[in-house]
């Protein structure tokens, strides 16, 4: 009896006692893995197989072909969005970032301890719902807006105007504000970390204040402020709630196209296919901007 106790023990007392640590890796990896797979992976390959199908009477039908892509780049309405989505993304994003780096640079340098408590005044709107911070532009520059009030009450016009809102120049000035906190984040969490015995060295060394960033302080920041520049590019490309709320069809993006083709269009490979085109441009641009942040930085 015991020996037979004993035999059916034995398998069990030979298992290893540790977990292989390459088990281990995974086991802390795989839910990250997961998310990935299932938040990115996965709806990018859909996103793709729709682009590639046909659509029929308003249903998609499972066959192979590139005409979404053909019908759009043969488009001139199709190409004078997209120029006009990449010019607005950029110039919104370096507005935004000749606002917020050299905000971040004085909330750094000239605030002492009172830092911190500056940089989240700037970042609160964010904690303020995007709809809610879109639909205060529209308050302000409408027709019976703030600013058409305060430009009557000083008498610069006789009637309320409606030229400051619903145009291309309105939504850049929305996506510039949507945009600031993003790349000041980035640029303030830079500077932050730039020792402060460096400023020091510099002055030490008779350099000016302007010398001192110029080959100092710029050269170790401008990563972070080429990441923030990338995540308030990405931001503004896909933007489709500012200009439909304030663009008008003279700000129209093709975020804005994409969400009437999965809509009202019921043309799903098309909304499919303009979307493909989006993340493609994307990162055309963020590898770009990538490239000339390296070739800068080689050249210093």
């Amino acid at each position: 009896m015991a020996a037979a106790v004993g035999r059916r023990l034995e398998p069990i007392t030979a298992l290893p006692r540790r977990i292989p640590s390459s088990i281990k890796k995974f086991l802390i990896v795989s839910p990250a893995l997961l998310w990935i797979l299932a938040l990115v992976i996965l709806p990018n390959v859909f996103l793709i197989s729709y682009s590639l199908w046909k659509n029929e009477l308003g249903s998609v039908a499972h066959v192979w072909n590139f005409n979404n892509y053909s019908e759009l780049f043969a488009s001139d309405v199709f190409i004078t969005l997209l120029k006009r989505t990449l010019m607005i993304a950029l110039v919104s994003t370096a507005c935004a970032t000749l606002i917020a780096y050299p905000l971040a640079y004085i909330v750094v340098t000239k605030f002492g301890r009172y830092k911190t408590l500056a940089a989240l005044l700037i970042i609160i709107p964010l904690w303020v719902s995007y709809l809610m911070r879109i639909f205060a532009w529209k308050i302000i520059l409408g027709e019976r807006g703030v600013l058409n009030g305060f430009l009557e009450s000083i008498g610069l016009i006789n009637k309320p105007s409606t030229a400051f809102l619903y145009s291309t120049t309105t939504v850049i000035v929305a996506l510039t504000y949507v945009a600031i906190p993003y790349v000041f984040l980035s640029s303030y969490t830079s500077l932050d970390r730039v020792p402060k015995h460096y400023y020091e060295a510099s002055a030490d060394c008779g350099a000016s204040a302007w010398r001192t960033f110029r080959h100092v302080i710029w050269p170790l920041t401008r990563p972070g402020v080429a990441v923030g520049f990338a995540i308030g590019f990405v931001l503004t490309f896909g933007d489709y709630v500012t200009p439909a709320m304030v663009g008008g069809l003279s700000g129209t993006m093709l975020g804005s196209i994409v969400l009437q083709s999965f809509g009202t269009a019921d043309n799903w490979p098309q909304g499919a296919a303009i979307g493909v085109t989006i993340i493609a441009a994307g990162l055309l641009v963020l590898a770009l901007i990538s490239f000339f942040t390296r070739l800068e930085a080689e050249i210093d």
